[in-house]
């Protein structure tokens, strides 16, 4: 269902301005992402320092379980972020695994009690926390988080991080949901990024792409059916440019020193 958007050019400087959203039914943001500059990651991905103001931090988060949090709450922490959607059959369910595998990464390195993998949804629309724990549970894991949220809410989230989403008529995927096994009403074209936020509340790194999977062979076998042709090739071939779990350890490992994934040479 999704197509490749690329809103986000960033390499050493990017985000200069906001993207346009126009929709079959979203509201439009009312956030603008920052001026950025910065300097490119070893690993991948650029590194910046941005702080996330309030309006942004406290926007009101629901996961899997019906919690509410926010990114304010999660201060102290570091935070990989990332967006999705659940009815994607092209590339989300590869972004799913990447940060599943983050998330085991996390508990497997004994940093959980200061380290919070986070999805969140550009489609609150289809994505209630029924639909999020349902999909979460395709996995059989939960060392990372799914969350959703109100359409206004969400669209001003993603606007200030400069994530492109717009509604569109399903053209892409024809097999039925993974769930209602019913064809889509609408796709979600969106960009894809993959954020770490920072313990003081500061927007660290970013990168940008198709995720790149390291085991094609872990993607529930449910979400594996339900992908679109071209979803099948980005599970073995993505799209360029790309984002690796490397990437993310890289950055850990670069920007806060925290031995995250295996040691890399910098």
């Amino acid at each position: 269902m999704q197509k490749r958007v690329l809103s986000l050019a960033i390499a050493v400087s990017a985000l200069s301005a906001a993207p346009v959203f126009a929709s079959m039914s979203m509201p439009m943001p009312t956030s603008t992402p920052p001026p950025i500059s910065g300097t490119a990651a070893m690993m991948g991905g650029t590194i910046f320092d941005v702080p996330v103001p309030a309006s942004i931090a406290n926007t009101k988060l629901t996961d899997a379980r019906g919690k509410n949090f926010s990114l304010a709450s999660l201060k102290g922490k570091y935070v990989v972020l990332t967006d999705f959607f659940t009815s994607c059959d092209m590339i989300c369910p590869m972004t799913s695994v990447n940060m599943r595998d983050i998330g085991d990464e996390v508990r497997k390195s004994g940093l959980s009690k200061n380290t919070v993998v986070l999805e969140v949804t550009i489609d609150p629309e289809r994505d209630t926390v029924a639909r999020i724990k349902a999909y979460q549970a395709l996995f059989g894991d939960s060392s990372w988080t799914i969350a959703t949220g109100k359409a206004t809410a969400l669209n001003n989230f993603w606007g200030w991080f400069g994530v492109y989403a717009k509604q569109e008529k399903n053209s892409d995927g024809t097999s039925p949901d993974w769930q209602t096994h019913k064809p889509a009403s609408y796709d979600v074209v969106h960009d894809d990024v993959v954020i770490i936020i920072g313990p003081n509340g500061h927007w660290r790194w970013l990168e940008l792409g198709n995720p790149a999977v390291s085991n094609p062979t872990t993607l529930p076998k449910t979400l594996k059916n339900y992908l679109s042709s071209n979803g099948r090739l980005n599970l073995i071939k993505p799209q360029q440019p790309s984002w690796t779990v490397t990437a993310v350890y890289g950055a850990f490992q670069e920007v806060f020193k925290l031995p995250l994934g295996p040691k890399m040479k910098m």
